[in-house]
């Protein structure tokens, strides 16, 4: 997983740090678990949107089967 980020000027900082060592703005609590949180919801988005379209638009096999 990439380091986070901060996101006034775009540096890089580290898990444990309270203010971006760039800039000097202080950062969030828990600014490094909110990323891997953002991850997690936009993926279980995906997987859901997936399976919907799973059964919403199944193939056409017509062209495959021999009448």
């Amino acid at each position: 997983m990439s380091k986070p980020s901060c996101k006034h000027c775009g540096r890089d900082v580290e898990e444990n740090d309270d203010h971006c060592q760039n800039c000097g703005i202080p950062l969030p609590p828990n600014h490094a678990k909110e990323r891997q949180k953002n991850f997690i919801i936009w993926f279980i988005v995906l997987l859901i949107f997936c399976f919907v379209m799973m059964f919403w638009l199944p193939p056409d096999w017509s062209p495959f089967v021999d009448k």
